[in-house]
């Protein structure tokens, strides 16, 4: 880049362009078959709910973001509760954080996100504690985390892969490996994670939740380095 130098200005600019220099923005990797988002803490990422190319928001647990522009930038929304976010649910035009879960990913029953705590009217932003929740016998939200159906019906799964921690030990090793269908289809990530939940959006894209990518897992688990977790979204819609 070229600089007009002016008399006390141009020191000022180039000191400006050094610093830019040496903290540039981190890009979002780029794959054939996945978006990949990058949370925006060093925290896993346990929920998201939106579209890719409208808003998104994820929660980090004890925080909520929104993107409105596919992960390059995010709004941490006022959400400051003690509670760790499991999951989304949308009822009407209202937007309910679920702080509490039933079952967990590497069990062989469906795990839940439940208990809706906190609300918001505008798509993430801002929230309110959902008052009386207890009392609505006749509405007890929950989304599954660890299972999600496509548009065509398709039953789609987190696949895990269980490995005794000694021989004839009944305590496991839980590796999520990636997502299968009840069809036989098998989806792999770019990179190991711990994947936390699933989803489908209004055009059967898949949203996969997950911690930072992993160099080793079991006995010997371990970031690869930062440790920001990542949302992946399927470039093309699953049947």
């Amino acid at each position: 880049m070229k600089y007009i130098v002016l008399a006390g200005l141009s020191a000022l600019l180039m000191g400006l362009s050094a610093c830019h220099k040496e903290s540039p923005e981190p890009s979002q990797p780029e794959y054939a078959d996945w978006y990949a988002l990058r949370a925006p803490e060093a925290r896993d990422i346990e929920a998201v709910y939106g579209d890719l190319d409208e808003t998104l928001i994820i929660s980090t647990h004890f925080s909520i973001y929104q993107t409105k522009d596919q992960g390059k930038t995010w709004l941490k929304s006022s959400y400051n509760a003690h509670y760790g976010v499991e999951g989304f649910v949308m009822r009407n035009d209202t937007l309910l954080a679920l702080t509490a879960t039933l079952g967990g990913v590497g069990t062989p029953d469906a795990s839940y996100a439940t208990s809706a705590s906190y609300y918001s009217i505008d798509k993430g932003a801002t929230w309110s504690p959902y008052r009386n929740w207890t009392r609505r016998v006749d509405f007890d939200p929950k989304v599954q985390l660890n299972g999600a159906i496509s548009l065509a019906g398709t039953a789609y799964s987190i696949d895990v892969r269980k490995t005794p921690v000694r021989p004839n030990s009944t305590t496991n090793y839980i590796e999520t490996i990636g997502v299968r269908s009840a069809t036989g289809t098998q989806l792999t990530l770019p990179k190991d994670h711990t994947i936390t939940s699933i989803c489908f959006d209004a055009k059967s894209r898949l949203y996969v939740t997950a911690s930072a990518a992993l160099c080793g897992q079991r006995e010997s688990f371990a970031f690869c380095g930062e440790q920001n977790g990542v949302l992946y979204v399927s470039k093309k819609p699953q049947l």
